[in-house]
Parts: structure tokens; C-alpha cells; sequence
């Protein structure tokens, strides 16, 4: 009976996992970077050698030294979307980003917020893509 019930639980946990894997919240924008070899080159390909936008945005993709929040998932024009929100260590009212991943990675837009330098979208986003960038925490 205890093998049956073992069986069970193991069975479970294979159907479970696929469908927890494919879930684009409750990520982590380093863990993303530092594991997923699209997410850190297309990231790396939107920030890499751009001007006015904080040096620790420049610097994320080798760097974690930022605070991030979980991924939330957020459908885009009928696509599934991956959202983050990340600002600077000890300065998140005063810099912060979103940044907006397509569900394989390839694909990235942010929105960077700097009282210095102002607000910026990086990557074209479009329209349905901005309003999802413009989207509050939590919200």
C-alpha cells in the first residue's frame, strides 16, 4: 500500500512539474539573467552601449547589485509576457526599470524611470506593450 501511495506522489509531482516550469511569475530578473542564456542575451543586446540610462541598468546583466521584484506574468496582445520590476540598491523612488520579456526570452522592452535622466523606453516597445511597462507593482 505504501508503494502504491508513493507511486502517486511521484506521478504527481512529474504532471505538476512541467506546468510549474512554464510559469512566467514569481521569477527573479537575476536569476533570469544568470540562468537563461536568451534572456541574458537579449537583455545584454538592449542595454549594452546606450546612453542616458543609469549605470547600474548598463551594468545589470553582470551585475545583481539592484532590488528586484517578482515576475508577474502579463498577457500582451494575446501572448503570454514576463514583467519585471527592479530599481537601484538604496534608490528605487528615484531609479527603477520594467523590463518585459516574450515567454522564450528572445524578445525584451524596458522602461526606465531616473530622476536624473528622465523616463526612457528601450527595445520599440509597442502600444500594448507600453501600457503593460506602465503597469504599477502589485497592481
Amino acid at each position: 500500500m505504501v508503494q502504491r501511495w508513493t507511486s502517486l506522489v511521484v506521478v504527481a509531482c512529474m504532471m505538476a512539474a512541467p506546468a510549474f516550469a512554464q510559469s512566467l511569475s514569481g521569477q527573479f530578473l537575476a536569476q533570469i539573467v544568470q540562468t537563461s542564456k536568451p534572456h541574458k542575451d537579449a537583455l545584454k543586446a538592449l542595454v549594452y552601449g546606450r546612453q542616458g540610462i543609469p549605470p547600474w541598468v548598463l551594468n545589470m546583466v553582470n551585475r545583481d547589485d539592484y532590488v528586484g521584484l517578482a515576475s508577474v506574468e502579463i498577457p500582451v496582445d494575446g501572448k503570454p509576457m514576463q514583467l519585471f520590476y527592479a530599481c537601484e540598491a538604496k534608490r528605487c523612488n528615484q531609479s527603477a526599470i520594467r523590463v518585459l520579456f516574450s515567454k522564450d526570452g528572445k524578445h525584451v522592452v524596458m522602461r526606465v524611470n531616473d530622476d536624473r535622466l528622465g523616463e526612457t523606453y528601450l527595445g520599440k516597445p509597442t502600444a500594448a506593450e507600453k501600457t503593460a511597462l506602465d503597469r504599477n507593482p502589485g497592481a
